[in-house]
């Protein structure tokens, strides 16, 4: 592998210091705060769904980049079994400033994803599981990959509303949580001018 180069570390500082001066008219701070919507797929290929939120906040370095932190939590109870997974995500939001009531944004977002199937009870905790249904309790964090964007429409001054996200999540979690399919939706506050 080859080592950090002097040119790298020259990029890198261009990529996000150099342009925070040429966007003074950017907020540079964005707080975002809504519901999210996972489809998920068991490893037998069967698909359920699970219910959750999401909160990010976004630190600009240029009117057109910034660095975001993602985290998110999706529970439910497909088939009575309880599912719960978290998200804790970072990387680059690239948004499109040239429209003056909208934004398109795009990122790509690399962290950890935990998650947790508890099939030792039905829903209700009523009926146990037979034991066809392998380990009561099976939990891990593993690696986690998202690459998605959505749609910013300003509402009033700093509040914009994201009409819709969607995201590909990918996770390697045990029994389930392969592939997902993200969906959020909430309010954006932009700060800092």
């Amino acid at each position: 592998m080859k080592p950090f180069t002097r040119e790298a570390a020259v990029l890198a500082a261009l990529i996000t210091g150099v342009p925070a001066f040429l966007g003074a008219q950017v907020p540079r701070v964005a707080l975002f705060g809504g519901y999210t919507y996972v489809r998920a797929k068991h490893n037998s290929g069967t698909g359920f769904n699970l219910n959750g939120w999401e909160v990010s906040l976004e630190g600009k370095s240029a009117s057109w980049l910034g660095w975001l932190v993602d985290i998110s939590q999706q529970y439910g109870s497909p088939s009575g079994v309880r599912e719960n997974q978290t998200a804790a995500l970072f990387g680059p939001q690239v948004s499109v400033t040239a429209f003056p009531r909208f934004t398109p944004v795009a990122h790509a977002l690399v962290g950890l994803v935990h998650g947790t199937n508890n099939v030792s009870e039905r829903l209700g905790g009523t009926e146990p599981c037979p034991p066809a249904c392998g380990p009561a309790v099976s939990t891990g964090t593993t690696l986690g990959t998202a690459v998605g964007g959505g749609l910013d429409f300003q509402l009033a001054g700093p509040v914009w509303i994201r009409a819709a996200q969607v995201d590909y999540l990918h996770a390697r979690l045990s029994p389930d949580h392969h592939n997902q399919v993200r969906i959020a939706a909430g309010l954006v506050l932009r700060l800092g001018r």
